[in-house]
């Protein structure tokens, strides 16, 4: 077990450690916090893939799962999540004037000696603050100046083992937070995959204009698939226990992986008939992509942004989901 007091848990070298001495024991780790403390969203994200439970005292003697609220009973060391859920879960309330944008984007790149790897966090990152990373690092927080080509020497080659990065970005102009995101380096048979995640707090929701041009700087780099969440109620940065507000899917990209063999448009009306505000084709480069914009506010009679969003996966990415 690891307990931390910290108003804010990153993914340190003292937590990196503690995962890595876990995982080479061969069980679990739990992460013990007050209900003060929050995670930066990287961290959770670890914790998600990895498989870490963060617990949460509430300061009264209960215990629950900070990111679902399921409350936690102890028996010799051992920790079990409960189905029912903590009394305060439900009256967790949401500061409606903070919120932001989430990112996640992946690309598939094909094995060759010079391969660049750090390119889609770098676009990413200019997309939502106009300028490349600050730097990058193994850990929160990253002592390395932003470099694609350290980036792709380091982590590039065919026979590397993956590898999970941080990387941050200014703060966009105007705005209260810098971009913050982690690069996933994953090596399957067919290539090389750079995953990201990446969020920036901000004093309102994109216009249809700009989640468009985010989109188009995206279909330049031929991702795979790309979601865009708005995040209302808290700094997308970070992840406090009891939090209600999920992020809401606005924008969903697909490549031409997902396209091939298919009629872009037909899967743009598809998106239409569920429910989404409008679509487009985008052409140029080696080949097309789709962008669906779902809707910002709930309309009656019309499907959930998620629900709209994991039709479009299934027809269209199901090992994606």
């Amino acid at each position: 077990m690891l307990y931390s007091e910290a108003p804010v848990v990153g993914h340190t070298q003292w937590v990196s450690k503690a995962i890595s001495e876990a995982k080479a024991a061969g069980g679990g780790l739990v992460l013990l916090t007050p209900d003060t403390t929050k995670l930066t969203r990287p961290l959770a994200h670890l914790c998600d893939v990895l498989g870490v439970m963060w617990v949460v005292d509430d300061g009264r003697g209960a215990l629950y799962v900070g990111t679902t609220g399921q409350r936690v009973h102890e028996r010799d060391g051992h920790y079990f999540a409960e189905d029912a859920l903590h009394e305060q879960y439900s009256r967790q309330g949401s500061a409606q004037d903070i919120g932001g944008v989430r990112v996640q984007a992946e690309t598939l790149m094909p094995r060759r000696t010079n391969i660049r790897v750090g390119g889609l966090a770098e676009a990413v990152c200019r997309a939502l603050s106009g300028a490349q990373p600050l730097g990058w690092g193994v850990q929160e927080p990253v002592t390395q100046p932003w470099s694609v080509p350290d980036i792709s020497s380091r982590y590039g080659r065919a026979n590397a083992d993956g590898h999970f990065l941080h990387f941050v970005g200014p703060r966009p102009e105007g705005e209260r937070g810098q971009v913050n995101g982690s690069l996933e380096i994953q090596k399957p048979r067919d290539g090389i995959v750079e995953h990201i995640e990446a969020s920036v707090a901000l004093p309102a929701p994109w216009s249809d204009d700009e989640r468009l041009d985010f989109a188009r700087s995206l279909h330049e780099m031929q991702v795979r698939w790309a979601r865009v969440y708005h995040v209302v109620g808290t700094n997308p940065a970070l992840v406090p226990p009891l939090f209600l507000g999920l992020p809401v899917p606005s924008v969903l990209i697909f490549g031409a992986e997902a396209l091939a063999g298919r009629d872009a448009h037909e899967y743009g009306e598809l998106a239409l008939m569920h429910g989404a505000l409008r679509y487009e084709v985008m052409r140029g480069g080696s080949a097309p992509s789709l962008t669906v914009l779902l809707r910002d506010e709930p309309r009656e009679g019309v499907p959930a942004p998620a629900v709209i969003m994991e039709a479009m996966y299934r027809a269209l990415m199901p090992e994606v989901g």
